[in-house]
């Protein structure tokens, strides 16, 4: 599928037109740290969608690019709300909810600054959420596209979701959402990137905000939450495009246990609050072992002894039934060896 193009395309607005609406139905918040690159593109994205009930409200999470200056000159007349922070906050999800007590309108949007969408996107996600008032959270196929703008796989996603449900995913659905959760979220994040998701802010405020002390897992574990007591809708028609960048914050996150750290955290919370069965408490354990296989021989790097002991010593302080301490232990021997032998290499 071809990515859209707003290059070039007369900004509504862009001239001096003032926004008017004062109870907006939909609140795009776009969080923001050094894409000066991409805002562009971001807001025309925005700004052409068929769907025009809506505020923006920009958050810059004090850039050293021209985020700020870019945004106030080519779009200010269209932004309802600047929150410029004089340091960063270090955590998306501070952004986030300070993005949703901003925002007046029954929706959010929380459309990242480096990403990109459909005209149509908008005006999709909320016939979908227009469908019953149960539906908290609505998301569509998300693409992921390189720091050019090119697809790098349309077949991403339907990889991603396929170990879980070979076809679930082709088509659009609206489910019960613990059912959701205990089935499909409770083993992975199916819900790949904030800014294909729209929410209602009520479903958001309830479940208590996104968790500020993560880096990593806050949006999965925000979700579930919502959908403790809302519905979810899925749309597969791929409306957002969702842009990778090298990945040195993931490579750190790895190395120093954060993200496992996180993704314990968001397994543990699941099992409580769900009451997870042992089929489903089996498979996220095989889960959180396959993500421990994958980015400990990955790219990401090499995790060193003390910290691949760590690693061991944590998911085996959650995991204590004896078939999954032996597979814990089994890891450990592997990966430990692995490392020696990295070490080995090295000197």
């Amino acid at each position: 599928m071809a990515r859209p193009d707003f290059r070039g395309q007369r900004i509504p607005g862009s001239h001096g037109e003032e926004l008017t609406a004062d109870h907006p139905r939909v609140s795009i918040v776009i969080p923001n740290y050094n894409y000066a690159r991409y805002l562009e593109e971001r807001f025309r994205s925005i700004l052409g969608q068929t769907c025009q009930d809506y505020e923006i409200i920009f958050l810059d999470d004090a850039s050293q690019d021209e985020s700020v200056a870019l945004v106030r000159d080519k779009f200010g007349a269209r932004v309802s709300g600047f929150e410029i922070n004089s340091t960063n906050s270090g955590s998306p999800f501070k952004q986030w909810n300070r993005g949703v007590r901003l925002a007046r309108g029954e929706f959010v949007w929380i459309a990242e600054a480096d990403d990109t969408c459909t005209e149509s996107f908008l005006e999709h996600m909320l016939n979908v959420l227009d469908r019953s008032p149960r539906i908290g959270l609505a998301y569509c196929c998300t693409m992921p596209i390189d720091e050019a703008g090119a697809v790098i796989d349309p077949a991403y996603f339907a990889w991603y979701v396929g170990e879980l449900h070979p076809t679930r995913w082709h088509s659009d659905f609206v489910a019960n959402g613990r059912e959701e959760v205990r089935s499909y979220l409770s083993r992975k994040n199916t819900i790949t990137n904030v800014s294909g998701v729209v929410f209602r802010r009520e479903a958001y405020v309830e479940m208590g905000y996104a968790p500020e002390h993560m880096r990593m897992c806050g949006d999965w574990l925000a979700y579930c939450r919502m959908l403790h007591d809302w519905d979810v809708a899925y749309l597969a028609n791929p409306m957002n495009f969702h842009r990778q960048h090298p990945a040195k914050q993931t490579h750190n996150a790895v190395l120093n246990l954060t993200y496992f750290r996180e993704f314990l955290e968001v397994q543990r919370y699941l099992a409580e609050t769900f009451d997870l069965g042992h089929h489903e408490r089996a498979a996220a354990f095989r889960r959180f072992v396959g993500e421990w296989d994958r980015l400990t021989v990955s790219h990401f790097g090499r995790i060193d002894m003390r910290n691949t002991l760590a690693l061991a010593c944590m998911t085996a302080a959650y995991y204590r039934r004896p078939d999954e301490c032996a597979r814990i232990a089994a890891h450990f021997v592997r990966n430990a060896t692995k490392s020696l032998r990295h070490a080995w290499k090295q000197n």
